[in-house]
């Protein structure tokens, strides 16, 4: 089991010793790494056995280096495991503030400018969370273990398990928020395109709509009537001023039909903001 790095988070009970196996959340290089660590709980002895050389029991090495004054140096070795134990469960933390961070940058990116790679950016994390909820559900329940009657450890170490067990507690919550989160990015991902999208085709509808007319009148007196043939058919195509007129129909139409978009707050700063305020309400 030492050098089996995949275990999950138990603890064995033997005759003269315990072994603990529990996984180290960190973060390396700014991507979740996960790291086995196992411990030896003997009689008067602690081994440790780390998957790599990553320096994260250092802090409880730095402790016992401090004078006798300390309360790891003049504790039993079972305060000891204690305090490995709470030093790898607090090395979430800094995992927990990037992933609180990124959370919020998505959340800003999903709004503005939803993009494709924010779906994989959003599943991927989404991947680490439930990871990291499923590992921490396990070491509770190792841990719980140790926090009963266990001849191994006293009845004050036990006191500071049960407050390692409540930060495991704090952690899962966290988490379970941290996911909640990141299934509402996805939503508001659909919501934000959907807007996009609708925003896209209003105006495409506009510009449609302005050239209809216009389409309109250019295919009107593009009729090949024959004026010599009747004094009915378009008379105002032997008019001096009739190909300017109608050039100043299409414009007036135009015009019209664009001011008419932007009174009603289709187009221009009313369309803006507009789309603000359907932002703000799908993140709300």
């Amino acid at each position: 089991d030492i050098v089996n790095v995949h275990q999950r988070p138990k603890i064995e009970e033997y005759d003269n010793y315990l072994f603990i196996t529990t996984r180290l959340a960190q973060l390396k290089n700014g991507d979740l790494d996960l790291e086995q660590i196992g411990l030896i709980l003997g009689r008067g002895f602690i081994l440790s056995f780390e998957e790599r050389a990553t320096g994260c029991l250092d802090p409880v090495r730095d402790r016992i280096r401090k004078p006798l004054s300390n309360r790891v140096r003049l504790s039993s070795p079972d305060y000891l495991v204690y305090a490995m134990l709470d030093t790898i469960v607090d090395a979430i933390f800094p995992v927990l503030e990037k992933y609180s961070d990124q959370l919020d940058r998505l959340e800003e990116d999903v709004l503005s400018n939803p993009a494709p790679s924010l779906v994989n950016q959003i599943h991927r994390l989404k991947h680490d969370l439930i990871l990291l909820i499923r590992l921490f559900w396990q070491q509770r329940e190792s841990l719980n273990q140790l926090v009963k009657e266990n001849e191994k450890f006293s009845n004050d170490t036990r006191v500071f398990l049960r407050d390692c067990h409540d930060h495991i507690f704090q952690i899962i919550d966290i988490l379970e928020t941290f996911r909640e989160r990141a299934s509402g990015l996805t939503d508001i991902y659909l919501s934000s395109l959907s807007n996009r999208m609708n925003e896209i085709i209003k105006v495409l509808t506009m510009i449609a709509t302005i050239f209809m007319p216009l389409g309109f009148v250019a295919g009107l007196y593009g009729m090949n009537f024959d004026r010599g043939a009747s004094p009915l058919n378009m008379p105002e195509l032997g008019w001096y001023f009739g190909y300017p007129f109608a050039l100043g129909l299409m414009v007036a139409i135009a015009l019209g039909l664009i001011l008419f978009f932007r009174r009603k707050g289709w187009l221009g700063d009313s369309l803006a903001r507009n789309s603000r305020q359907d932002s703000v309400s799908a993140e709300a």
